[in-house]
């Protein structure tokens, strides 16, 4: 058995145990419940994004700083990127942004997901510079040594927080809208599509 076997039959048990002895826990079938799922996966994204800024504004030093910042640019930019198979519905920016205040904060975060994490691109994010030494009053071919330095963001400022702060409680709202939609479209395809005995045969504690 894989690790991804092992770990959904793990989520079946964990939702079997949680739940069923006051209800019928239903599987749903993938294919009809992938936007759920997938708004529903950003949904809690967004709110580990919430907390990464709450740690942020305590002014974390060094390693834990950067492990912060780095973790909410990636993690941001999952939630507007997908894979090329298999992909699962990702959220749109020309389907949220009429508030260019808010658009600019987005674009300046894919930005930094694109150039400074995911690649190593053009960024003010991240400097360096290399140089010679030559040591003075001696011949240009005798023990000269090659350097290089670089500035590295490791933080964002106060303001910067406030203004993803700002984006991501806006980005909850729309995302909650968008699982409230897609819960009742599964809600109506699962009622038209399968019979009752259907789903009893779908329940969860039939799956061993």
């Amino acid at each position: 058995m894989d690790k991804k076997t092992q770990r959904l039959l793990h989520l079946i048990k964990e939702a079997q145990q949680t739940y069923g002895a006051e209800n019928l826990v239903i599987a749903l079938p993938g294919y009809a419940a992938k936007k759920f799922i997938a708004y529903c996966s950003i949904q809690e994204d967004l709110q580990l994004l919430i907390e990464y800024t709450t740690l942020l504004k305590t002014k974390p030093e060094g390693t834990v700083a950067s492990a912060l910042t780095y973790s909410l640019i990636a993690l941001y930019g999952k939630c507007f990127t997908d894979a090329s198979k298999h992909s699962y519905p990702k959220l749109e920016p020309n389907d949220l942004f009429e508030n260019n205040k808010l658009k600019d904060v987005h674009e300046y975060l894919m930005d930094l997901r694109h150039q400074f994490i995911a690649h190593r691109g053009e960024t003010e994010a991240e400097i360096g510079i290399s140089f010679m030494l030559i040591p003075k009053n001696k011949e240009l071919s005798d023990k000269t040594e090659l350097r290089f330095s670089r500035l590295k963001m490791i933080n964002f400022s106060k303001e910067e927080i406030s203004k993803i702060e700002e984006l991501l409680n806006y980005l909850l709202q729309e995302v909650h809208a968008k699982i409230e939609k897609a819960a009742q479209k599964l809600h109506d395809h699962l009622l038209t599509e399968f019979t009752p005995e259907q789903l009893n045969l779908m329940r969860m504690d039939n799956m061993k």
